[in-house]
């Protein structure tokens, strides 16, 4: 760990959440600097901790008030450059749309706001990936109650173009995503998400079949000059359950592909992207693809199994605004196992295969780690509010697992 006093700058992070904790985490181990994280709402991952100094405004999200809050807080970083980094998806947004605004000391992690919509609307991203032949999900899309013919058979999966407008109105029944088995299943639900305000449009998937194992999630980063400066390969092993965080990784086994790496280089490098990006990906068995599905504009909550994997998150952030961009590509090949819930759920849950063999012999050889435990942050208040926290994923496994569906 670098002496925190000889660092020239400040991590400024976006996001209360779990991946602000990790995003903190690895500035800690890597610079040993605190992070100022500022959040709409005190939210339990960051609280407590030894290396966060959490700021809240419950308006920061909305009109310009961020940038006017950043701008408000120049003088108190003690004379060293804030290097600020969204760790979530509305403050990605926020943040892309208001860069301008900024102070100039600010160092920003992050593309402009047409590059960020761009990745955020699935219908451009598509059509991104089909300018540089990458594979996707055959797709039809509605932006009203009324569903179009569809080019695919059942079952589907429906999910929202504008995921925090969708957030914005909740419903009975409301889930991040769905896989609906006919038409009058889809054409209802359709109609619920409409009724209760939805404005966006709404995206219908061929359903590529298999389970959790058949996911992927790349993590990456690309410099000022357009190098993608980093490529971390998971396999997910696990996700979550409950009806709002459902697809939320949950077990990770870390490993490298070139042939995805090519894939996912090829298609950010020409994409005008910079900063931190995060795609998900599943394997079709049906022709041997890896199908993407969305790249979002942050690092995400399992994004720490990279840093975990000893390709610390933070370096590139550094190398590339505080250090003039000095590193080698790295493509991460490194094997370890994250998890974001108990060991115990990992062995119950995770479906019998080779790579859940892997993973338990990882956890037998200490290569397991987690993004909230460790770093020597153990406040008593904070060990005590993970300790409910992690009570509480065994419970919701025990209520949603059974529900799931793997057709």
């Amino acid at each position: 760990m670098a002496n925190p006093s000889e660092q020239t700058f400040v991590p400024v992070l976006l996001g209360t959440e779990i991946a602000g904790y990790g995003m903190a985490r690895a500035f800690y181990e890597q610079c040993g600097v605190t992070s100022v994280v500022w959040g709409v709402f005190p939210l339990t991952p960051t609280q407590h901790s030894k290396f966060i100094d959490v700021r809240i405004d419950e308006h920061l999200l909305e009109g310009n008030r961020l940038s006017e809050l950043l701008n408000e807080s120049v003088d108190t970083y003690g004379g060293k450059t804030p290097l600020v980094v969204p760790c979530g998806d509305d403050y990605a947004v926020a943040l892309s749309r208001q860069m301008d605004r900024l102070d100039p000391s600010y160092r920003v992690v992050c593309a402009s706001g047409e590059i960020v919509d761009q990745m955020n609307d699935k219908e451009s991203f598509y059509r991104l990936c089909e300018s540089r032949g990458v594979p996707y999900p055959k797709t039809a899309v509605t932006d009203g109650p009324t569903v179009p013919e569809l080019p695919f058979g059942f079952p589907v999966a429906l999910k929202p173009s504008d995921a925090p407008a969708y957030r914005a109105h909740p419903f009975e029944g409301q889930k991040k995503a769905f896989i609906l088995d006919t038409m009058d299943e889809l054409e209802e639900t359709v109609r619920r998400i409409y009724a209760a305000g939805y404005p966006g449009r709404l995206i219908i998937q061929d359903f590529i079949p298999g389970s959790d194992e058949n996911m992927r999630v790349v993590n990456g980063y690309v410099r000022g000059d357009g190098t993608v400066t980093l490529l971390s390969l998971g396999h997910p092993l696990l996700e979550d359950y409950s009806p709002m965080a459902i697809g939320n990784y949950a077990a990770i086994l870390s490993y490298g592909d070139d042939k995805i790496y090519d894939t996912v280089e090829g298609l950010m490098a020409h994409s005008g992207y910079r900063g931190f990006f995060n795609i998900d990906m599943k394997y079709d068995p049906r022709d041997g693809s890896f199908r993407l599905f969305e790249v979002n504009p942050r690092a995400g909550r399992s994004s720490f199994f990279t840093t975990l994997s000893g390709n610390n998150l933070a370096k590139y952030a550094v190398d590339d605004l505080i250090d003039g961009g000095k590193l080698a590509p790295k493509r991460a090949f490194e094997e370890v196992l994250w998890v974001g819930v108990p060991h115990c759920v990992v062995r119950k849950y995770v479906e019998p295969s080779p790579e859940k063999d892997r993973a338990l012999e990882l956890m037998r050889a200490g290569k397991v780690g987690t993004t909230l435990f460790g770093a020597g942050d153990n406040d008593p208040h904070r060990l005590f509010d993970m300790a409910k926290l992690w009570v509480h994923y065994v419970l919701d496994y025990r209520k949603y697992f059974g529900h799931r569906d793997l057709s």
